[in-house]
């Protein structure tokens, strides 16, 4: 009589295993489509973050491209310091739901929640996994931060700067190529008419895109932290000297053919921005990567 085959046992940790990941996926599904609810209002009323359902999938991309190579072994951190964490993050909830009630749904409240879903998400993870695994999704969770809008209080004086820095920069040059022009507040002054440097021109959406594409093509394409830092620093850079050339270009057009021309251009050059900032980043990623073949590559000659 043939001896049955007993069936063979599951491999070590893999119901484990199993097991966390049902824990951790349910709780973080409803923290995480709590946030995105609440950040989706932003997104609808704020012109400048209309890109942040763009953000949630590129996040989502990042978190299954590391989940291969999720670590296999990881301890979990002490409950004491996951509930401290998690308790932190709750008072950043609260403080932003408060905020929400008793006044509007802003960037701050929005932002004070965002923090406090952070934090527990975090702790979430650091008490059902460890801090090996948390610093394996430490990136796209950071990265999600893109789409949270910023609180006035910081968000008014980067405009205001890039605004200002534009301006000046503009009438400087429109002076040395022989152009008339006085810089009143955010203002250019043509002999003809005159050219407004307001929120969209000071190259804020522009800038945003660059560091969107930068941080998530760079962590893709790159692997040292110094490479994607330069490359999130290009794409700034490109953001701001493609928003200098649109500017020049607009009050050249105002100085040329009066306020009708500078209308009949004004969207055209803005597209023109996105578009030089887009390519710009994509050109840099491949410089940047030869780059760093070619540094690993004389690290390892020099090891040799």
């Amino acid at each position: 009589m043939a001896s049955e085959s007993k069936p063979s046992a599951p491999p070590a940790g893999s119901r484990p295993f199993q097991r966390e990941a049902l824990i951790l996926i349910a709780p973080l599904a409803v923290v995480i489509g709590w946030w995105i609810f609440d950040l989706s209002y932003q997104w609808r009323s704020l012109v400048e973050y209309q890109f942040g359902w763009i953000v949630v999938m590129l996040a989502g991309y990042l978190i299954m491209e590391r989940w291969p190579t999720l670590p296999a072994q990881d301890t979990a951190a002490p409950f004491g310091r996951c509930l401290a964490m998690a308790g932190f993050g709750f008072v950043f909830v609260i403080a932003g739901e408060l905020y929400r009630i008793g006044l509007s749904r802003t960037p701050t409240s929005s932002m004070s929640l965002s923090i406090g879903c952070a934090l527990f998400v975090s702790s979430l993870i650091l008490a059902l996994r460890g801090p090996a695994t948390l610093r394996h999704f430490l990136f796209p969770l950071l990265f999600f931060f893109v789409a949270v809008p910023i609180p006035k209080i910081l968000w008014n004086p980067i405009v205001f700067g890039l605004q200002s820095f534009v301006a000046t920069l503009n009438v400087e040059t429109l002076r040395l190529i022989g152009i008339p022009a006085e810089q009143n507040a955010h203002v250019i002054k043509l002999p003809n008419t005159t050219v407004g440097v307001n929120e969209a021109c000071s190259g804020i959406r522009s800038l945003q895109s660059s560091l969107m594409a930068a941080l998530f093509v760079g962590d893709l394409m790159l692997k040292r932290a110094g490479w994607k830092v330069s490359l999130v620093v290009g794409g700034v850079v490109l953001a701001v000297v493609g928003n200098f050339g649109r500017s020049l270009f607009l009050s050249i057009t105002a100085y040329r053919a009066g306020a009708a021309g500078l209308q009949a251009v004004h969207d055209t050059a803005g597209w023109s921005v996105l578009t030089f900032t887009a390519v710009g980043v994509v050109v840099l990623v491949q410089i940047l990567c030869r780059l760093e073949r070619h540094a690993l590559l004389l690290a390892r000659d020099a090891q040799d």
